[in-house]
């Protein structure tokens, strides 16, 4: 099928055209001892208003153990999300995506001939931290950074962010590394695979089957449930229930 522009898409989102629409599934948080590694289902919501900026919104929920069968880490996004029960939003973000250039690729390299657009990002969480970003988008593929990281006194210690983004197999694959909690690597802290759903706003799916044995590279729900037990609220990069206490 011949891939269309979104209705309305100003010229200059073109490069960022595949972005666009609603995204679920699942991945995985951990970041040390402070948030134990656990599995989550996802959601992003990439939209546009006709200006030449898109607004990327995410949402992180923890699992309901009781209600979610194990997955199997291989699996496309769409159908580890549906083995997958939402139980308490652990975060929650809007950023803005903005194309600001575009660099034309060497005509002498044969391996780089997608031009490469130029990104400022700003985004928001309601824990209490800001964050402007830069970094690029070639072809499905996107890398940013944060250039500075704002919080308010009670927020967690949040300095430095970075995130890449692609199409693999026609999922959304990312990842985000941080710097928190008076680490000053950035160390992985999130991950997930999503598959493109038709209606954004259509609430997900409740599994029916029971907790089943785990397969592939998956993460025991009932383990990750008991070990993230406690630490589901407390979202180190923020979310509507985060707290920092």
């Amino acid at each position: 099928m011949a891939f269309t522009f979104p209705d309305g898409l100003a010229p200059e989102l073109y490069p960022l055209a595949w972005l666009v629409g609603g995204w679920r599934g699942y991945g995985v948080l951990t970041y040390g001892e402070t948030v134990p590694e656990q599995a989550v289902y996802q959601e992003m919501v990439f939209d546009h208003d006709g200006g030449p900026y898109l607004r990327q919104r995410t949402t992180i929920w923890t699992v309901d153990a009781t209600r979610s069968q194990d997955l199997d880490f291989e699996m496309p996004g769409l159908e580890g999300g549906d083995r997958l029960a939402p139980a308490q939003v652990w975060s929650t973000e809007t950023a803005y995506w903005r194309p600001v250039a575009q660099e034309e690729p060497d005509p002498d390299d044969a391996d780089t001939r997608t031009p490469v657009t130029r990104l400022e990002l700003v985004s928001a969480d309601p824990a209490g931290h800001v964050a402007v970003w830069e970094g690029w988008i070639q072809g499905p593929r996107a890398q940013v950074a944060s250039q500075a990281v704002g919080r308010s006194r009670t927020a967690a210690a949040v300095t430095q962010m970075s995130r890449m983004v692609g199409l693999v197999g026609g999922d959304l694959m990312w990842t985000q590394d941080m710097a928190a909690f008076g680490v000053e690597e950035l160390t992985t802290y999130a991950s997930g695979r999503l598959g493109r759903v038709a209606e954004p706003d259509a609430p997900p799916s409740d599994p029916a089957a029971p907790a089943s044995a785990p397969g592939g590279r998956g993460v025991g729900l009932e383990d990750a449930a008991a070990q993230g037990a406690g630490a589901g609220s407390a979202g180190p990069e923020g979310g509507g229930r985060g707290r920092t206490s």
